[in-house]
């Protein structure tokens, strides 16, 4: 019975994964770069791609002085250092031959294991196989998740798909006692990624088990359940440490407010199962969402068929689809700003996961056996107020009616499927039931990507192939600054130059690179945005002299190059059309970028660029995190010094002081009177080091035995339950002849 059950669930598993295959086939058929857009094209291929490239040639991506904002790896969080898969899609990243191709694979696999996950979660609540195939293909199709996380927002992407997965595994191990290397393996992955919107989450489905547990009398689970949480807890604070403890030089610190900005309303919310509807949810693209964000699954109504009475008597056993749906919801309508989390539309996929499972599981164990009069009332009043709110948010948009109307005739389907009794066994199987709700589904997807062919989040028309970005910028030398924002120009100008993370795939040295923390006060200083590209003002200001050190910024910088983009909506473009300053050349001009060149590169990133009078230093040694100096001069007076860093939280140094940075950002050392003869080495590590590597070693450490001691102990309790061998049997026979 059980082995049967085994193969049947099986099967429905396989058949929801196949399904999800082919649902996520769908954008490709009206777009082939569908899932290559914003920041994957500026953010995440050019992690991995250099994760890629600095493990082949035998380096751990930490930190990078040359990459200045964008460098610090490790307070980033999303490069995803202590992950194993990140590492591996890096390798296979820098080896790829065509990257559209690449990023559509990588993401087609993870919304398959989204289905996955999602179907082993509902059956672990006891959903039918149908119901659960149903949730598991439907989650994959939820309206954020395909044109905002699988299209742009890939780390989002990631830890969604894994959350399910390991929402199975932690129930199985809390309350069937199975291993808790299923459980903490995909929540190591999934913390490790470095999307803190996926964690807080993990610890929401936490907190959810763990009442659950508790409701229902489970003492052993709970127990199990804290530890596994300890295990957890200690991962992420191996993530998220260096990043809190450098927050206070970042721009992402900050208070309560909203700003209305990627917020959605409740209006939306109930149309979510409307699939042309266009909620009222502000954004980069306007006040209204060009595409159906908000929408979850057409078949939403059909709760109402539902026996809430048998729901509230079992209630207990689903305590953490509760908790995570609430929740979710709540941090869904939340202010647009909480402190660093900033866009709550980024839960809406969790929202969207909760209703879905849950759905599953009434439809499946709490479903009326007759539908009333009411019930039908019931299902039409909300079939109708949903049409009318979709029509009323956009009212001008047609295709909200049109597929409002199929999903409703889809409604009506399912439910004279489920209630007509007319019907032959044989069209009421669950094969032909999850077949034509999943058929639907499809249909609705297809025509929903006619209709909305990409997503609302810009398409930067970036190169297809690693090769196309080696030619930009032949000419550079040294330290590298971009001027202007190249998204204004067209996809020509990535013959020229590039954007963001793309250049971690060209051999400039470019400080241009995208961050989502950044650095703020040489973000300020340069107006410098969190993908890299600058306001005109930016040109004027490299060539300023600092008051304090009396040298130009650029030398400050280590800068020698700087390329200049026309910008578009200006009429005079006085740097771009003027002379370069002494000391430099200009070295390429097109109708759209100029570059200049230092005379006499200086080709000194990370190196001394300023000593107090009196005080001279010379270079012993210098890697990215780390730089020797010998003090050659000194007077009798204290001295000062300045690197081209960047002053992270983390820099220590000895024969010298770490002081108050340059500018507010640079790193400058106090030298004591009379070190002249003595070195001055200065060393970075991200702040609270050994705390983090503890805390990985022993998250691993604790994972592997309390996993190997699990299946030791089940082997054990296995072989005494195994009855007596056939020598027993022979003393048995042996006693009774005798």
């Amino acid at each position: 019975m059980i082995h049967s059950r085994r193969r049947s669930d099986l099967m429905w598993l396989a058949a929801t994964v196949a399904a999800a295959f082919l649902g996520s086939l769908i954008p490709l058929l009206s777009n082939n770069r569908f899932y290559y857009y914003d920041d994957t094209q500026a953010g995440a291929f050019g992690i991995w791609f250099e994760i890629g490239t600095k493990l082949s040639a035998g380096e751990w991506p930490l930190f990078s002085d040359s990459a200045w904002g964008a460098g610090n790896y490790a307070a980033e969080g999303q490069w995803g250092i202590w992950n194993p898969l990140i590492l591996l899609i890096g390798w296979l990243a820098s080896t790829s031959a065509n990257i559209v191709v690449f990023s559509t694979i990588l993401k087609i696999v993870f919304l398959c294991v989204l289905a996955a996950g999602t179907f082993l979660l509902a059956r672990s609540y006891q959903a039918k196989p149908e119901w659960s195939a149903i949730a598991g293909v439907a989650v994959t199709l939820t309206g954020f998740t395909v044109y905002i996380d699988a299209a742009s927002w890939v780390t989002g992407l990631m830890v969604f798909s894994l959350l399910p997965l390991t929402w199975f595994g932690l129930r199985r191990m809390a309350f069937n006692g199975g291993n808790p290397i299923f459980a903490l393996i995909p929540a190591y992955v999934l913390i490790t990624i470095g999307y803190v919107h996926g964690t807080l989450m993990l610890v929401i489905v936490f907190v959810g088990l763990l009442l659950e547990a508790r409701l229902t009398g489970g003492r052993r689970s709970a127990r199990r359940l804290l530890l596994a949480g300890l295990v957890c807890g200690l991962t992420a604070m191996a993530v998220y440490l260096p990043g809190l403890l450098t927050a206070p030089v970042t721009a992402r610190s900050g208070g309560i407010e909203n700003t209305g900005f990627l917020t959605p309303d409740l209006t939306g919310l109930f149309t979510a199962w409307v699939p042309g509807s266009l909620p009222q949810v502000t954004g980069w693209w306007g006040g209204f969402a060009t595409v159906p964000l908000l929408y979850v699954a057409w078949f939403l109504p059909v709760l109402t068929i539902v026996d809430y009475a048998k729901v509230k008597a079992a209630g207990r056993e689903l305590t953490a689809l509760w908790v995570v749906g609430l929740v979710s919801l709540a941090l869904t309508l939340a202010p647009s700003d909480l402190g660093p989390l900033r866009f709550p539309i980024r839960i809406m996929p969790y929202v969207s996961l909760a209703v879905l499972v849950a759905l599953s599981v009434l439809v499946s164990r709490f479903r009326v056996p007759a539908l009333s009069r009411g019930r039908i009332i019931a299902t039409a009043a909300t079939v109708l107020a949903g049409l009318y709110l979709a029509w009323s948010q956009f009212p001008s948009f047609r295709v909200a009616a049109l597929y409002g109307l199929l999903a409703a005739a889809g409604i009506a389907a399912l439910l004279f499927f489920l209630y007509v009794p007319r019907l032959r066994t044989g069209f009421r199987g669950p094969v032909v039931l999850a077949g034509g709700v999943v058929l639907i589904s499809m249909v609705i997807a297809a025509g929903q990507h006619l209709a909305f062919t990409s997503s609302p989040l810009p398409d930067y028309r970036m190169p297809d192939t690693p090769g196309s970005y080696s030619r930009q910028l032949p000419g550079a030398e040294g330290g590298t600054f971009i001027v202007g924002d190249p998204t204004k120009l067209g996809p020509e100008i990535w013959n020229e130059t590039l954007a963001s993370n793309a250049w971690y795939m060209n051999a400039a040295e470019v400080q241009n690179l995208y961050s989502p923390i950044m650095f703020a006060n040489y973000a300020e200083d340069l107006c410098i945005s969190s993908h890299g590209w600058t306001c005109a003002a930016a040109a004027g200001k490299l060539f300023e002299t600092d008051p304090a050190t009396g040298k130009v910024l650029a030398d400050l910088l280590s800068i020698d190059t700087v390329q200049l983009l026309r910008d578009p909506d200006s009429e005079s473009n006085e740097a771009f059309n003027g002379a370069p300053p002494g000391g430099w050349h200009e070295a390429g001009r097109s109708a759209d970028s100029v570059v200049w060149v230092r005379d006499q590169p200086r080709l000194n990133t990370g190196q001394l660029v300023w000593s107090s009078e009196g005080t001279a230093l010379s270079l012993v040694s210098e890697s990215s995190r780390e730089v020797v100096l010998r003090v050659d001069r000194m007077g009798d007076a204290p001295g000062k010094a300045v690197l081209s860093r960047l002053a992270w939280p983390g820099y220590e140094a000895d024969g010298a002081v770490v002081s108050a940075p340059l500018r507010g950002y640079l790193l400058e050392l106090d030298i004591p009177a009379g070190s002249a003869g003595q070195s001055v080495t200065v060393r970075f590590e991200p702040p609270g080091w050994p705390l983090v590597l503890a805390c990985i070693i022993l998250a691993v450490g604790a994972t592997a035995a309390w996993s190997v001691a699990e299946l030791v102990r089940r082997r054990r309790r296995e072989s005494r339950a195994q009855p007596v061998s056939g020598g027993g049997e022979t003393a048995r026979d042996a006693v009774a002849a005798g």
